[in-house]
């Protein structure tokens, strides 16, 4: 359960950022090109960048785990 609050919390900070530096006209019911595109690019320059520090971690992880096991 504490892995979904989790999620949701990423999620909601992701999509709290994204729309902050995305969306500007509030003057229209609908989402303009320009904002879409915005916030597509954000969430995935953020998928990407969680991505690779997942990755970074693994090998971080793999790295400390082999030099303990020739200690």
């Amino acid at each position: 359960m504490g892995t979904f609050r989790e999620f949701l919390k990423q999620y909601n900070s992701v999509t709290e950022k994204c729309f902050g530096a995305c969306v500007r006209d509030f003057t229209s019911r609908s989402v303009s090109d320009k904002e879409e595109k915005c916030s597509k690019n954000c969430l995935d320059k953020f998928l990407k960048m969680n991505q690779r520090v997942s990755l970074r971690f693994q090998e971080h992880q793999m790295i400390q785990a082999n030099g303990q096991t020739l200690t």
